[in-house]
């Protein structure tokens, strides 16, 4: 799903929620180390099932049972940009939905060209404070 528009008002959300209950889908989370637990337990609360991979030796696998990725590079490195790639490009041959937080995008100039790419390669939405 690249560049999906969503139009949502309080009753779609609702609803969302609803379905999100019924299917219990499988988020796959390649996010940083400061949020994990924060992330797992709010998608637990909502009726979602985490998933916190970022090793590239299984994320094919995970990224076949998955029903949406999303990307967070609040701890960014080398290792974890390899994989945020890899997953990017196998949840776009599915397609899957792709949720993209460019945590410190401008701060720095590795941060601002690391989300312009990730950006490149097909988000569905961005997540921003």
């Amino acid at each position: 799903m690249k560049n999906s528009a969503y139009n949502l008002d309080s009753t779609s959300i609702f609803n969302y929620l609803a379905l999100l209950c019924t299917k219990k889908p499988l988020i796959h989370n390649i996010t940083n180390f400061v949020t994990m637990q924060i992330i797992a337990n709010s998608l637990l609360a909502i009726g979602a099932s985490p998933i916190m991979a970022h090793s590239k030796n299984e994320l094919a696998e995970i990224i076949q049972i998955a029903n949406a990725l999303v990307i967070n590079i609040g701890t960014l490195d080398e290792g974890w940009i390899d994989s945020i790639k890899y997953a990017q490009h196998l949840a776009n041959k599915k397609p899957l939905p792709v949720i993209f937080d460019p945590v410190g995008a401008g701060a720095t100039p590795y941060r601002t060209q690391t989300a312009r790419e990730i950006i490149k390669n097909g988000v569905s939405i961005v997540r921003g404070n």
